[in-house]
């Protein structure tokens, strides 16, 4: 039998992402693992966890597709031969809270606080360097910085608020079985930016007009509007708005803000004359690589790895005597 076929035959046998993560492992080097989600998620997660990591070490990331891949992968494993660890699986929460399905679980097993990890990246402090180290808006008074966060926080405000009924509609699609691909809901249609604010398409005002669009983009029928109603009450009720309205949504919209500051900067900020030379261009399809950097690591993200890598990490430097570790049993 051929590399090839034995390849092709593992990965019909096993989780691909296991079998790429055995591809990869190197038994004795110092290296720390992880399945994520999706292709772009090692441009977030690879930063934050390096970061916590001593000198000498690295990460290696293997995305496997989606969650259930993930979790797919982490059953395929035989913890008697490999550390728990060592090797983490990282998935979204998505809209977990509001739809019934089996939780992730695992002490290896890391959930994000919100939708996503890329809800993580929109908050003001990654405003601020990108403003200043991508669209070279920099030197701002605190009282000029005052006045772009304020817009930045109402703009914010205002477009979780809109987005919320569609999130809505996407929690009872979710509930019915079906998967759409949210990807198709692209808030530039629904969206402009003026004068350093957000603001809906006058064609989208009602959020009925929002609701009929989405569906048309997902090749799906809307629900009832009070179905609609009831699941926005909830989605609401649960901080839907302010934590789970989708990160890649989200991550277009301050973008597009920061975009919109500097086209704007002169009238927002009398002193400037005309928008600075970006040192970057900055737009949906490098926004991951460009924003990943800037993101600071999450609290919760922190004690996960100190508990997981941390401790796999000191035990490797400090090794337990052969006679307390033989009861333990062996794992790489």
């Amino acid at each position: 039998m051929t590399m090839l076929q034995i390849h092709r035959d593992a990965l019909i046998s096993v989780s691909a992402a296991y079998h790429e993560f055995l591809l990869r492992y190197k038994a004795s080097a110092n290296i720390v693992y992880g399945i994520v989600e999706g292709k772009e998620d090692p441009m977030f997660y690879r930063g934050l966890i390096e970061r916590q990591l001593p000198e000498g070490w690295e990460v290696e990331l293997v995305p496997a597709g989606c969650k259930d891949n993930v979790l797919r992968a982490k059953d395929a494993f035989d913890w008697t031969r490999f550390s728990p660890r060592r090797i983490c699986f990282f998935v979204d929460k998505d809209l977990s809270d509001f739809i019934s399905e089996e939780a992730a679980s695992g002490e290896n097993v890391y959930i994000t606080d919100n939708y996503s990890i890329e809800n993580d990246a929109v908050n003001l402090g990654v405003l601020k360097r990108l403003l200043t180290e991508v669209l070279s808006i920099s030197d701002l008074k605190p009282a000029e910085w005052e006045v772009i966060e304020q817009l930045f926080s109402t703009s914010l405000a205002t477009f979780q608020d809109f987005m919320a009924p569609i999130m809505a509609q996407i929690i009872l699609w979710r509930r019915d079985g079906k998967r759409p691909c949210l990807n198709d809901i692209r808030p530039k249609d629904f969206f402009v930016f003026v004068g350093g604010s957000v603001r809906l398409r006058a064609e989208f005002e009602s959020a009925l007009s929002r609701l009929q669009h989405a569906a048309t983009c997902v090749n799906l029928q809307p629900s009832q509007d009070a179905e609609v109603s009831s699941a926005e009450a909830e989605f609401r009720q649960q901080q839907g708005a302010e934590r789970f309205v989708r990160g890649k949504y989200l991550l277009w919209f301050l973008v597009e803000f920061a975009l919109e500051i500097h086209r704007s900067i002169s009238v927002l900020v009398r002193r400037f004359k005309d928008s600075p030379k970006m040192r970057i261009s900055i737009g949906p399809a490098n926004a991951m690589v460009v924003l990943a950097p800037r993101v600071r690591c999450p609290g919760s993200l922190q004690a996960f790895l100190e508990r997981t890598y941390g401790q796999y990490i000191r035990d490797k430097n400090h090794p337990l005597t052969p006679e307390s570790s033989s009861s333990l049993g062996a794992t790489a």
